[in-house]
């Protein structure tokens, strides 16, 4: 009985840290899934990220990591990765004030093959033994309507000649309905239309690139401005998008989003 107490307990710790309720399945670590953790985490140089980050590892084993806008420089935290499993790397470094890409791999597990690096993503081939090669472009698109449009021109000619598994993911600094957000500040009018206008202009360019939205367990609201009351504004603008290759390869891929912890962002863990 003490066993079965002590299991019952270690279940219920986990699904607080995953913020799992008790009615939804706890992901099946006897099928073998390759697993992506992907965060906008807001700075990466502090003690907090880095024990957050360990537990994040020990719970998930993931092969593979990508981190946007850590406010801090890669060759800082280099010994930090490699003393979890993570020896090897890419990242973009910052244009202007705010920028940085790392992908972090286990090159025991996965093999990646960067083909090509922007500001705004970075383009890899995902190689693993037993498993279909797939393409990976890890996004983190700017503010700045203008920039986005330079990242999506850049995914739309991918898109035109891409018959391989391919999955877009990251933070993509826009949405796709008014469900999407929750704000109550503002003209309502003046805001309701100027998030139209926005939300279909995302939406044209996904289906530019014939994407499909691989859609989300746990909060659906992934980024938040941390004020509170009416001041409080919400919005998904972190996820994960196919190809139908992609979806036809990894039928049961998905994607789960974790509470907010000191970012401002969610985490996302992408099974495949």
């Amino acid at each position: 009985m003490t066993l079965l107490k002590m299991m019952d307990e270690n279940y219920k710790a986990l699904r607080g840290y995953l913020g799992i309720d008790c009615q939804v399945p706890l992901p099946d670590q006897e099928i073998s899934s390759m697993d992506l953790l992907i965060w906008n985490c807001r700075g990466a140089g502090n003690k907090r990220f880095k024990r957050n980050l360990r537990k994040l590892v020990q719970i998930h084993r993931a092969e593979l990591m990508i981190f946007m806008e850590t406010k801090v420089e890669f060759k800082l935290m280099g010994t930090f990765f490699n003393c979890i499993g993570f020896t090897t790397s890419i990242h973009v470094d910052p244009t202007g004030r705010s920028g940085y890409i790392w992908m972090l791999w286990n090159p025991n597990v996965v093999n990646v093959r960067v083909v090509e690096t922007s500001s705004q993503q970075i383009i890899a081939n995902i190689l693993r033994q037993d498993y279909p090669d797939w393409l990976l472009s890890t996004v983190y698109a700017r503010p700045s309507s203008a920039k986005r449009d330079d990242l999506w021109d850049q995914l739309e000619a991918i898109a035109q000649h891409m018959n391989d598994p391919w999955l877009v993911a990251g933070d993509f600094n826009d949405f796709t309905t008014a469900n999407d957000k929750r704000s109550f500040h503002g003209s309502h009018q003046q805001t309701f239309s100027r998030d139209q206008r926005r939300s279909r202009k995302f939406n044209e360019r996904i289906d530019n690139c014939k994407l499909i939205d691989l859609g989300c367990i746990g909060p659906m609201l992934t980024w938040s401005n941390n004020r509170e009351g009416w001041s409080n504004t919400m919005v998904r603008l972190d996820r994960a998008m196919c190809n139908t290759e992609w979806r036809t390869t990894f039928p049961d891929g998905a994607v789960r989003n974790l509470p907010c912890t000191y970012s401002d962002h969610s985490l996302m863990i992408l099974f495949t």
